[in-house]
């Protein structure tokens, strides 16, 4: 399992978090699942999951060059 961590410090989104999670299960299928936190709340936004990488590949960089474009950066 191997993990992107997004923060957003501008603006009224600020203190936001977005993680994403993927890896690849038991039966050889991708997956993806994405949760949104602020401090101690968090939850779940959506959980996906792909037999072809090529899909896998399209979800993850069209959803991060969404949230690039609402200023979230990689948090270190």
């Amino acid at each position: 399992m191997s993990t992107i961590l997004l923060k957003n410090s501008t603006g009224k989104r600020s203190g936001f978090y977005v993680r994403y999670e993927y890896g690849e299960d038991l039966f050889g299928y991708l997956y993806l699942d994405v949760s949104r936190a602020r401090k101690h709340r968090g939850k779940r936004i959506r959980s996906m999951i792909f037999d072809n990488p090529r899909d896998f590949i399209c979800t993850l960089d069209k959803d991060l060059y969404l949230r690039e474009n609402l200023n979230y950066v990689q948090a270190s």
